[in-house]
């Protein structure tokens, strides 16, 4: 194998909210938002003698029929559960002209046997070991389906990005990515992060982290956001890393601006608040979710319900810290009138600029379980989509039909982003401020007030918002007049979420109503069982310890641990069929004898080299064998083999 495209693929449908082509100020060649780390990263644990082209598709456009794919030994595609659907589109292109196609991704870890049939490989889990595996495999000419890696991975495995391509078009992005740290010890409902990553915080080396801010600072990018999921997972690392940033940054000619995602307990530090500001953390997005208590307590983010969150934001946008808060609305304890106390609370919060979503169930989440369980989980793949339209969600609410939930997202989403509601959070922010940022003067904010000044004399905006603009930063100039930079972005992000409002997202929302309110369109109820039944989960865990341990202790190749647990609980689980549900001893006894069983054939298999070594005892691989990574791999199995035997 000589040369391999990384595809980052644009999501179906989501094109209307990343389109970042709306606002063509001059002097600048912004297309996109932010560089693919994603493909980048799987470069970077690709060989130096394999040739390696970057294509994110917001940028370099759609591949389709007439793209010549045959220079290539493979095409790769990774991405979200939102990227899926294009990546199907993809690989019917790239099989056509006879070219390997595999995927990967958080949104294939999270359901692979929908996808066990269109791809020629599957990478299930973190790719830092199996990635490079899969790449010896193909070099010996050894053809595998499926690459999984089971449990988590040491991020000091983790190479810095191979920008490759991508390093000659920094210019037309808005923002330059790193990743400090992966997994998350909180258990919301909604949310498929440590599901996906992993209870257990991980960090980055700080030195890995620098090195990779500066290689960004030195092909082009000016702001660098950091792709966590909670930026603070461990406080501690976060501040040695932020005083080892702030000296790196200040060597810069120019400092980097950054942001990223961090949960509301930041407010109780203020050290690390100092920090942040002092770094140069031009944002904040922090999960809020709602300001229902009763909801954050369904969704168990039990640490907003012991915040008070108005306060909170309050206090950490006083370090002129701004703060991007997600808010989502839908939850069963949701009624109709969310929507008003949602826009109340977010003017006495002063966020100048929420994210607004409907709730979704990710699939794996125990959200997504609890909605299949109630039948209340739509099938959203019956339209080719599987994970609705933006806007939309894809589940049946509890307190309100579909209608007057979509309805009432849009009417607050109206609400939050008329520009008078939004000059009152943004003059809020303001008269709120207590301490000023310890940052150099940045040689760039000329660059920028000079395109600020041609979206304000230009037409995309009336005369009344033009106004409220002015209005907003004369109150900028008398009371905090550092943060004129800072409002002038913010108020360029709520022109783009206005926008989006009023002539994209609107618009796909409002078909939706239509289509429901008219029959039409009728959402279908998703009616899969579950192959596992919740009840063989108690023997399970019974049972493991003693399976694990006979597997250990007589497989001749350690490498195969995980891999044949996998397969004794498959086959055990296919073998026994629905009378699963009720287990003996003697079960457990058939068990015991399936699992010498297995592990004699595997080691014949062993000695004869019929197989290869698997990954479980490479570097950075624990040793621990984790039985609920191990009985989640058991249960994707069994979709997979049962997609094929439906097929």
């Amino acid at each position: 194998m000589k040369k391999i495209l990384l595809v980052s693929p644009v999501p179906i449908g989501f094109e209307l909210t990343q389109d970042a082509s709306y606002l063509k100020l001059p002097f600048t060649k912004i297309k996109r938002f932010i560089m693919p780390l994603h493909i980048a990263t799987i470069a970077g644990l690709t060989p130096d003698d394999i040739e390696v082209v970057l294509w994110d598709e917001a940028l370099h456009g759609h591949i389709g029929d007439t793209t010549d794919l045959s220079s290539y030994d493979l095409v790769a595609i990774t991405g979200f559960i939102g990227h899926l659907g294009r990546a199907l589109e993809i690989a019917k292109v790239v099989r056509k002209q006879g070219v390997p196609v595999a995927v990967g991704g958080p949104g294939v870890s999270s359901q692979p046997h929908r996808f066990a049939q269109d791809f020629d490989h599957l990478f299930i889990g973190e790719a830092e070991l199996i990635w490079p595996k899969f790449i010896a495999d193909r070099q010996k000419g050894v053809r595998q389906k499926i690459y999984r890696q089971v449990g988590q991975v040491d991020l000091a495995l983790t190479p810095p990005p191979r920008w490759g391509n991508i390093a000659k078009e920094v210019e037309h992005y808005r923002l330059g990515a790193v990743q400090t740290s992966r997994g998350c010890p909180f258990d919301c409902e909604f949310c498929d992060v440590s599901l996906l990553f992993g209870e257990r915080y991980r960090s980055k080396p700080i030195d890995n982290v620098l090195q990779e801010v500066s290689e960004l600072e030195k092909i082009g990018a000016s702001v660098i956001v950091f792709c966590d999921d909670n930026f603070i997972g461990n406080p501690g690392y976060a501040k040695d890393l932020l005083k080892e940033l702030i000296k790196l940054n200040n060597s810069f000619r120019r400092p980097l601006g950054f942001g990223s995602e961090m949960s509301i307990n930041l407010a109780k530090d203020d050290e690390l608040l100092e920090l942040l500001a002092d770094a140069n953390f031009r944002e904040i997005f922090i999960g809020i979710e709602s300001f229902n208590k009763e909801s954050l307590k369904e969704t168990n983010k039990l640490q907003n319900v012991r915040a008070d969150i108005v306060e909170d934001i309050k206090k950490i946008q006083s370090y002129a810290l701004p703060v991007r808060g997600s808010i989502i609305v839908g939850f069963d304890h949701d009624t109709k009138d969310i929507f008003e106390q949602t826009f109340q609370f977010a003017q006495e919060a002063c966020l100048a600029v929420p994210s607004i979503r409907t709730l979704m169930a990710p699939p794996g989440t125990r959200l997504w379980k609890r909605m299949l369980a109630d039948g209340r989980l739509l099938d959203t793949q019956t339209e080719g989509r599987f994970f609705g339209n933006p806007g939309t969600t894809n589940i049946l609410p509890k307190n309100m039909t579909r209608v007057e939930l979509h309805t009432g997202f849009l009417k607050l989403r109206e609400k939050i982003y008329d520009w008078d509601n939004f000059a009152v959070r943004a003059k809020g922010l303001i008269a709120n401020l207590k301490r000023k940022p310890n940052v150099p003067r940045q040689k760039g904010n000329l660059k920028l007030m000079i395109q600020f000044t041609c979206f304000f004399f230009s037409k995309l905006i009336d005369n009344h918002t033009r106004k409220v603009i002015f209005d907003i930063l004369l109150y900028t100039r008398k009371h905090a007049p550092f943060m004129l930079p800072s409002v002038a972005r913010g108020i360029l992000r709520q022109f783009g979420y206005a926008y989006v409002n009023t002539h994209k997202l609107k618009d796909a929302v409002q078909r939706q109503i239509d289509l429901e309110k008219s029959g039409e369109l009728k959402p279908e109820i998703d009616r899969q069982k579950p192959l596992v039944p919740d009840s063989f989960h108690e023997f399970y865990k019974a049972v493991f310890p003693e399976i694990c341990t006979e597997v250990y202790e007589s497989i001749s190749d350690k490498t195969f641990t995980d891999g044949t647990l996998i397969e004794i609980f498959k086959e055990f689980i296919i073998d026994r069929g629905k009378a699963v549900n009720t287990l003996t001893d003697a079960d457990k006894n058939d068990l015991l004898t399936l699992t010498r069983q297995i592990v004699t054939q595997k080691n014949i298999d062993i000695e004869k080299h019929d197989i290869e070594s698997g990954t479980e005892n490479l570097p950075g691989k624990k040793k621990t064998i984790l039985p609920d990574e191990i009985f989640k791999a058991m249960q994707q199995e069994l979709m997979i083999a049962k997609t094929y035997q439906n097929a």
